[in-house]
């Protein structure tokens, strides 16, 4: 008998809450950058909410365009970066942000030394001047959402990106290690004559 059938001759039983309900699948999950070095896509970007975490979030969509050899994801993929809206999780984002929209060092200035820092500042000021020059900070971020607030959004935008290894993923529960890892995220402006 299938499946299905088995299904449909069943006695209705009484509407009742398993232990196994609201569970998804592993394997749906969005996957993320692994070790290398890319030159992404921003595809799109959310605001969400992490329920295991009880965290607000940002989750920025990509697509892979290109990988070095030795990269872990392959080009053509789509990943995300999820960074939470915690004063660690927001000193993670706004990198990647200021450095998608063309502000800072590109990934040949920091592997140099050509003045890193002093691009890095120089890049942050940019930024935040024309975020607030969008009404207030924050702006460019939003309008990324799809907030219509008049600023310019980073979909479509092209970064560079080297994914490191940081520290281990230990479970709260356990104390153990899950076998996965934190991503360290070094972002580099792509420029403006390669943008779209």
């Amino acid at each position: 008998m299938a499946f299905a059938n088995r299904l449909a001759a069943s006695p209705a039983a009484a509407p009742s809450r398993s232990k196994y309900s609201g569970i998804s699948c592993a394997d749906t999950r969005d996957p993320m950058l692994g070790l290398g070095e890319y030159r992404v896509r921003v595809t799109a970007c959310a605001e969400g909410y992490n329920p295991g975490k009880r965290r607000d979030s940002y989750k920025t969509s990509l697509h892979v365009v290109s990988a070095e050899d030795g990269s872990e994801t392959r080009a053509g993929s789509s990943c995300t970066v999820v960074s939470f809206l915690t004063p660690a999780g927001l000193s993670e984002l706004k990198p990647f942000a200021m450095h998608a929209a063309g502000f800072g060092p590109t990934l040949a200035q920091r592997a140099s030394g050509d003045n890193v820092r002093a691009r890095l500042i120089a890049g942050e000021e940019q930024y935040d001047a024309l975020d607030e020059s969008c009404g207030h900070q924050g702006a460019i971020l939003e309008a990324s959402t799809g907030v219509a607030n008049g600023a310019p959004s980073l979909v479509g935008r092209l970064v560079d990106v080297v994914v490191a290894r940081g520290k281990p993923v230990v479970n709260p529960q356990t104390g153990a290690e899950t076998g996965d890892y934190y991503r360290v995220y070094t972002w580099g402006v792509v420029p403006e004559d390669v943008q779209p």
